[in-house]
């Protein structure tokens, strides 16, 4: 017998069962539980994925996600996002590509991201809501960084442990500078370090010069709708619905230079980002770049925050005490 929360599997899965095949970046490569751009599926009970634009979907590929989808290994619908500027440009606030991408795969999304924020931010924001109760939790900290490794690696296993052993989404960050590789490969050892950790590797899709800003750090508007459908790939099909875009309390993005973060704007007909689970495609609203005040320094571009407009940015990274921000 159905009910609420089976129905929206049974629904993705008869759907996907007639119409998967068609989808260009989704292919089965024999083996039955691996798919193109999506990685091994636990238990083989994959439902559904976001697709890209026509637009998009000839160009860029999606590597596949090391660990399990999080819809896959959540007991619930409630999924808390952290990040800085990258993750922002996503946001209610400019395009809504997020929700509009997340909510109707049934998840109940919180997307608490600020520019300019260093990887402490995940501790405020865990500090404030916590309580409220999550089942998967999304984390994009790392493109503002001021070379100290073991004051990264200690902010990221402090939150870690503290959502453990609730599924998690690391996603790393834009090589827009040398130090960025630091970055990744702190994140690499902890995903291999933790099992309920699964890794979207941004660094990856957003090589492609054309999902980036002028400044080389941002995604572009294509670029926010490839890391919103990126994202909402590696978390899949909530095991429960209805979902819907929760308030938020984190909304500040003044660390950062003006015209670093996007101005709204709706896609193109004909652009407009779809679920593979929907037999309906609904535009979702991109953001153009445009920026916003900060602190200042030294900049270069980064990725799980959008920062400039046009031409590298410089930008001064604050430590989280002291380093200017990139994103």
């Amino acid at each position: 017998m159905l009910n609420r929360k089976t129905l929206p599997i049974f629904l993705a899965t008869a759907f996907l069962a007639v119409g998967v095949s068609a989808c260009s970046l989704v292919t089965s490569d024999g083996n039955g539980g691996e798919l193109d751009g999506v990685g091994r599926i636990p238990g083989n009970d994959f439902v559904g994925v976001a697709t890209l634009p026509p637009n998009l979907a000839s160009d860029v590929k999606f590597p596949k996600l090391e660990g399990a989808v999080l819809g896959s290994v959540a007991q619930g619908n409630r999924l808390l996002m952290i990040g800085d500027s990258i993750m922002a440009s996503i946001s209610k606030r400019y395009g809504n590509e997020a929700c509009g991408l997340m909510v109707p795969q049934g998840w109940n999304v919180a997307l608490e991201a600020e520019a300019g924020q260093f990887a402490e931010f995940a501790s405020k924001v865990l500090d404030r809501r916590w309580n409220e109760g999550w089942d998967a939790v999304v984390i994009g900290l790392g493109s503002n960084y001021d070379g100290n490794k073991e004051r990264y690696r200690t902010a990221m296993e402090k939150t870690i442990a503290r959502v453990s052993p609730l599924p998690i989404l690391l996603v790393n960050t834009t090589e827009f500078r040398s130090k960025q590789a630091e970055v990744n490969a702190i994140i690499e050892e902890l995903v291999a370090a933790h099992e309920n950790i699964t890794l979207l590797d941004w660094r990856t899709i957003s090589a492609t010069r054309s999902l980036r800003s002028n400044d080389g750090i941002h995604p572009s508007p294509d670029g926010r709708v490839v890391l919103a459908t990126a994202i909402a790939r590696a978390v899949g099909i909530a095991p429960s619905a209805p979902g819907d875009c929760m308030k938020v309390y984190y909304q500040d993005d003044s660390r950062v230079l003006q015209g670093v973060m996007p101005t709204t704007t709706t896609l193109d007909a004909g652009s407009s980002t779809t679920l593979a689970s929907n037999s309906t495609s609904s535009p979702v609203p991109v953001a153009t770049t445009v920026p916003a005040p900060t602190t200042t320094v030294a900049a270069v571009p980064s990725t799980t925050v959008p920062v400039a407009t046009t031409a590298v940015v410089a930008t001064t990274i604050p430590t989280p005490s002291s380093a200017a921000p990139a994103g």
